[in-house]
């Protein structure tokens, strides 16, 4: 495979970032969190039972998915948490015990979202332009906010209106950050498609960095490390998938080497299927490769998911025709 031009990618290479200063990771972690709790917080006085409910399936999905991490803080905290949370009777302390919870920015944007959608109708109804009857108007408008569980003397046009803007503010900053980290993103990403071949598509691959980077800024948590080299660390997930979606397009076994370029295949990875002292060593090689896709059991036994382009090349020099 060759390396393909891609007209995104020199777009994004371009990219003016809209906050030219270079701000810290808590300054620009906190400023996200204040604008995104803004929108929550309207929310969460004028509708508490739905945001409380919300925060109870995410610490119930918490226990029952263990290998996922909904909070950047400790997971067994959650719990408690979430009963100071339901018990505390001030809706100000009650929101200062949401936040302590850390839940991940991507959930609580999804939160956001959510009550947005579930009002589209809501907002068509007091709509001076829409026209329909006045009483039916009146009874959809008391069905929704019955509904939405809003509390009694609350204003949930008003609470969805904050809601919408500072929501919007959250993501427009939210992008501005992920800005700043395109750059990074674009490299590591033409890293890793010319790593693979260039089996996947380079605007596959930076679509995969990209969303990892805006991934890794949901779940980032200053108190813990910088934003850029937690992004990084994020790479590596990113470079999984970008295998997982090579192995999906072509098959580099060790199988698929031997039949098309013979016994010469066996010189460099280092034995071969004809040979029956190593069997054994197939087998336990088979079984790491389906039970351990990141290759910690495969590494060892010198077997390669994929080959590198010096591998490639001594493969082709090899090959009889």
């Amino acid at each position: 495979m060759t390396y393909q031009h891609s007209k995104s990618f020199e777009r994004l290479k371009g990219i003016n970032e809209s906050i030219t200063g270079n701000l810290t990771s808590l300054q620009y972690l906190q400023t996200l969190d204040m604008f995104l709790w803004r929108s929550i917080e309207p929310i969460h006085a004028e509708c508490p039972s739905l945001f409380n409910n919300y925060l109870a399936k995410v610490v119930a999905n918490q226990s029952l998915r263990a290998s996922t991490k909904f909070s950047s803080d400790d997971r067994s905290k959650l719990p408690i948490l979430l009963f100071n949370l339901l018990s505390e009777p001030d809706p100000k302390k009650a929101h200062e015990h949401a936040k302590s919870m850390h839940i991940n920015r991507g959930i609580l944007f999804g939160f956001v979202s959510m009550f947005l959608n579930k009002l589209r109708h809501y907002k068509k109804l007091h709509d001076p332009f829409t026209t329909m009857d006045d009483v039916y108007r009146r009874s959809e408008i008391y069905r929704v906010e019955q509904e939405m569980g809003v509390r009694q003397g609350g204003s949930l046009y008003a609470a969805m209106q904050q809601a919408q803007y500072w929501d919007e503010m959250a993501r427009d900053f939210k992008g501005k950050i992920l800005q700043k980290y395109t750059r990074m993103s674009l490299m590591n990403a033409k890293l890793t498609y010319a790593d693979y071949n260039h089996y996947v598509k380079l605007d596959d691959v930076v679509q995969i960095y990209l969303m990892t980077a805006d991934r890794a800024i949901d779940r980032c948590d200053a108190r813990q490390g910088v934003l850029t080299t937690f992004i990084q660390n994020w790479f590596k997930s990113a470079r999984s998938e970008v295998a997982d979606l090579a192995k999906s397009q072509t098959d580099q076994s060790y199988e698929a080497l031997a039949e098309e370029h013979g016994d010469a295949v066996s010189d460099i990875i280092g034995f071969s299927i004809a040979d029956t002292s190593s069997e054994l060593e197939q087998h336990v090689a088979y079984v790491a490769k389906q039970m351990d896709r990141l290759g910690y059991t495969r590494g060892p036994l010198h077997i390669p998911e994929f080959c590198t382009k010096e591998q490639m090349a001594l493969l082709e020099s090899l090959a009889v025709d």
